[in-house]
């Protein structure tokens, strides 16, 4: 759908104009609408939709319109597998974005769905001269799935705890946008031997750029920027904040030249950091998409995402670290890989050594990650849910060795000697856990400029997570940091109570976000005080080095491949 279809489009919901008022943009006007204590413009076009000609291409400007746009409900998914219960859903035209402004209020006495809070009485204005902190939140997904268009990320009660402009962008997943299909594997390795990074690109079997998700997220940034005084934002405050692939798309994000300067700080929860393609890999997976349908052009977009879906039973038997489809080092819009911080020393390759047997200040090499705070964790069961998946202890075993394997270096050694070479299935999912998230936060927290990168971990469970056996379960932190116990994993932990702990542990974490969304700092001692990490549980307190000795293990391991 684009703007001037989107304008002409009749509110879903007579009530949202109940004090609605309009926003000149640099694209046209925008028409927001009322909700619980802010106001809201969802929907907003901020790239030309990449049909036709544009598919797999970078994301360019959204032609301007003038009439208002009526900004009442959010856009289409990309096209993907949503569920079992709702099946396959979206289109192509998907890049738009949800912005969220506090409103100025006074407390009075309503609740918020699910968590016993409180709404508010409502001046309805934006206040341009607030100059409000502005947060950019990608949703995860394994950069297959997922929207901003999912309750759990509406925003509002979020805003009004950061006292901040909250914007959520929808991007391309799939092989519509997480796959670098001018690549082929075997032209990508004659021009990695003659070190032509640049070079490394097919003759046009598929008509395609390289990284046209991240360059979605990059243009969503710019037009962020570029309006956020009109939504009573801080255009130099500007934090990047995502969860799962999300989180990973934000440390993608610190090392692309292009947002230097753009965007001030960077939250990555739960990251698999090394989620990143090299041109090799980009290759291969291009050629896989090819002999699957060598059409990709031509056929539709519900097409390309049962493709998406088929690469990734396909990758069931490679497993590639990396997976099918992530951001690609290009050497263009991506120069380098977010782990490849390079330190002062010629001499010294920071990724084959420890913290603890280096010092050394990283080059600054003109990328965001050179010049930006990092608030960065995991949770403390990220993959106990393997559980319960549907296959024998023994193929778990046989499919975490076969990721050790393909992880490289000491992984298998490490998968022994920490966790038992996977023998239970509590033991399959830690270790897949650690690999994927643990282990390249550490590694990217650690590299970051001293005394710039913080480090959390969530703990907290409820009755339910204890006796289910999943724990502080992967994107838990979600329901915590939006108040949206209704959604996500908030009523598998409330199932046998726990509002409590809920409450508590949400207390403290939206201050430390709030302090790190205002100032770049969280008010917990960075990771460089003795491996600090903050533990939220009902509360918080600062352990040191919590992790250390798969901390030690992890630190040899190189993740960049």
């Amino acid at each position: 759908m684009n703007a001037d279809t989107h304008a002409r489009t009749s509110s879903r919901r007579n009530h949202s104009f109940r004090g609605a008022w309009i926003v000149d943009t640099t694209t046209g006007p925008i028409k927001g609408h009322a909700e619980t204590g802010v106001v809201a413009f969802r929907g907003i076009p901020y790239a030309q939709p990449p049909r036709g000609d544009m598919r797999f291409r970078r994301a360019q400007p959204v032609e301007p319109w003038t009439e208002p746009l009526i900004a009442d409900h959010p856009g289409d998914y990309c096209a993907q597998y949503r569920n079992k219960s709702v099946g396959w859903v979206g289109s192509e035209d998907c890049l738009w974005l949800n912005v969220v402004v506090p409103l100025t209020a006074t407390r009075s006495g309503g609740r918020r769905p699910g968590n016993g809070g409180t709404t508010a009485r409502q001046r309805h204005m934006i206040d341009r001269d607030a100059r409000r902190p502005i947060v950019v939140y990608f949703h995860g997904g394994s950069n297959v799935h997922g929207s901003a268009n999912e309750p759990l990320l509406t925003g509002q009660y979020f805003a009004q705890a950061m006292d901040a402009v909250v914007v959520a962008v929808n991007y391309r997943v799939g092989i519509l946008g997480q796959l670098s299909l001018n690549y082929s594997a075997h032209e990508s390795a004659q021009a990695l031997k003659a070190n032509r990074l640049k070079d490394v690109v097919t003759e046009p079997v598929t008509r395609a750029d390289s990284n046209p998700g991240l360059s979605d997220l990059v243009t969503a940034v710019r037009w962020v920027h570029d309006n956020a005084e009109a939504f009573g934002g801080d255009p130099a405050r500007i934090t990047i904040m995502g969860e799962s692939s999300g989180g990973a798309m934000v440390t993608a994000l610190t090392a692309v030249p292009e947002l230097r300067g753009i965007i001030a700080g960077a939250i990555a929860q739960s990251p698999p950091v090394a989620m990143v393609h090299s041109p090799a890999a980009a290759g291969r997976w291009a050629d896989r998409a090819r002999a699957e349908n060598p059409d990709l052009n031509g056929i539709s977009a519900m097409q390309l995402a049962h493709l998406t879906e088929r690469l990734n039973v396909i990758n069931d038997d490679y497993l590639e670290f990396s997976g099918p489809f992530a951001p690609t080092v290009d050497g263009d819009l991506m120069t380098r890989h977010p782990l490849a911080i390079r330190s002062s020393s010629p001499h010294d390759e920071p990724h084959k050594k420890s913290r603890d047997e280096r010092q050394e200040v990283p080059v600054d090499d003109g990328t965001p990650g050179m010049d930006i705070p990092l608030l960065i964790g995991t949770n403390a069961d990220e993959y106990l849910v393997m559980r319960w998946e549907r296959m024998s202890t023994r193929a778990q075993r046989a499919r975490v060795r076969r990721l050790a394997q393909s992880i490289g270096g000491s992984a298998p050694e490490i998968l022994a000697e920490f966790y038992r070479g996977g023998r239970s299935r509590a033991e399959c999912g830690r270790f897949a856990g650690d690999a994927l998230f643990l282990a390249s936060s550490l590694q990217l927290a650690s590299r970051w400029p001293q005394g710039k990168a913080w480090m959390y971990r969530l703990d907290m469970v409820t009755p339910s997570l204890r006796l289910s056996g999943l724990g502080a379960t992967h994107a838990l932190d979600l329901p915590l940091l939006f108040e949206r116990y209704d959604s996500g994993k908030g009523p598998d932990a409330l199932y046998l109570g726990g509002h409590d702990q809920m409450r508590a542990t949400s207390a403290v974490m939206q201050l430390r976000w709030k302090n790190f969304i205002h100032s770049g700092n969280p008010g917990f001692p960075p990771l460089s005080d003795g491996f600090a990490t903050q533990i939220f549980s009902a509360g918080e307190r600062t352990a040191e080095d919590p992790s250390g000795d798969l901390r030690r293990a992890w630190s040899d391991v190189d993740l960049t491949n």
